[in-house]
């Protein structure tokens, strides 16, 4: 199983492994994208090798069970369509808890993406409390979240918690690559949109949303530079009525805005799809300003979220945009 980047957490639970003391709660947060799924299969690989050496072989009937996701004993939990999990479901996982593995020493859930079960994180959480403070030896449970904010202050004292580390870009050109599907062309590009962030690159590649969001986001960046509210409005018109396409140009957006704040605090931060934009912002907006934009950008974002009005929500936008970086320094 091919891993990239997060080496440090690799071997921090490949030390615990070897010690005989095997983490039973994990959380992994990162931004969508980043690997935190890959990266939850890949630590249950190491609990689930058949080898004992705390590194998964490849080779071995429950390595590849896993490589075919087919492993009784690696049980990742559904969301329903909207993203929120069941509290049936929950429940009926934690019951499950109790019966031993069928193949080797553990059994692994994984509770992916928590952060979108908005209107059940809290209940599940809860449910979940009881099975993490006292797990069964055999029971090792991995949540994943974009934020470390998603987790209850109960759960996230009782877990261990991982941050799913960037690759490089050399890193997503060689994952890419290995497919087979697509251009060197079409691999540059995605680079540009998603840099170390393959998960971003894939879907940049693969679907709509990411492209036309790519094109409004560095096109808004640059009139913030300019300080052109209009050709902020115009750009933003652009998605009227799309609203993953805007909700995504928000997203692009505030990672600008936070590399801008990491550039200003003297932090090479080059992670967004615009990095030479956010220096630009970095030298032209001072620091309390930049944080207040990024606030503004994440706002509008939980607006978007809440099924607000496209049109008037973009217009409303571009002037606070504007109202932001006009202010004097």
């Amino acid at each position: 199983m091919k891993i990239y980047a997060n080496a440090e957490n690799i071997n921090l639970i490949s030390s615990m492994i070897s010690k005989g003391r095997e983490p039973h709660s994990i959380a992994i947060c990162g931004e969508k994208g980043q690997g935190k799924k890959t990266l939850a299969k890949y630590i249950a690989a190491m609990l689930l090798c058949q080898n004992g050496q705390a590194k998964p072989c490849g080779v071995c009937k429950s390595c590849k069970m896993l490589e075919h996701n087919a492993h009784p004993d690696f049980i990742t939990a559904q969301a329903n369509e909207n993203g929120n999990y069941q509290v049936d479901t929950i429940r009926a996982l934690v019951s499950d808890a109790v019966v031993k593995p069928n193949e080797g020493r553990f059994k692994v859930y994984l509770i992916p993406d928590l952060d979108r079960s908005v209107s059940t994180s809290v209940q599940v959480q809860n449910i979940l409390l009881k099975l993490i403070e006292e797990p069964p030896a055999h029971c090792v449970v991995i949540l994943t979240a974009a934020s470390k904010q998603t987790f209850l202050k109960t759960i996230i004292s009782r877990v261990l918690c991982l941050t799913a580390q960037p690759c490089t870009d050399a890193d997503s050109a060689e994952f890419l690559r290995g497919l087979n599907k697509y251009s060197e062309s079409d691999i540059r590009d995605a680079i540009v949109c998603g840099h170390g962030n393959i998960g971003r690159c894939l879907e940049f590649l693969e679907g709509d949303v990411l492209p036309a969001a790519f094109e409004i986001a560095s096109g808004c960046s640059r009139a913030m530079l300019a300080r052109d509210e209009y050709e902020i409005l115009r750009r933003f018109f652009s998605a009227d009525g799309k609203k993953a396409v805007f909700r995504q140009s928000l997203v692009f957006l505030s990672e600008i805005a936070r590399d801008a704040c990491a550039a200003r605090l003297g932090i090479k931060n080059r992670f967004s799809c615009c990095p030479d934009t956010a220096a630009g912002l970095a030298g032209m907006l001072n620091e309390e300003t930049l944080r207040e934009l990024y606030g503004l950008l994440c706002d509008y974002i939980a607006k978007v979220d809440s099924n607000c009005n496209l049109t008037l929500t973009m217009n409303s936008l571009s002037g606070e945009i504007c109202g932001v970086i006009n202010k004097p320094a």
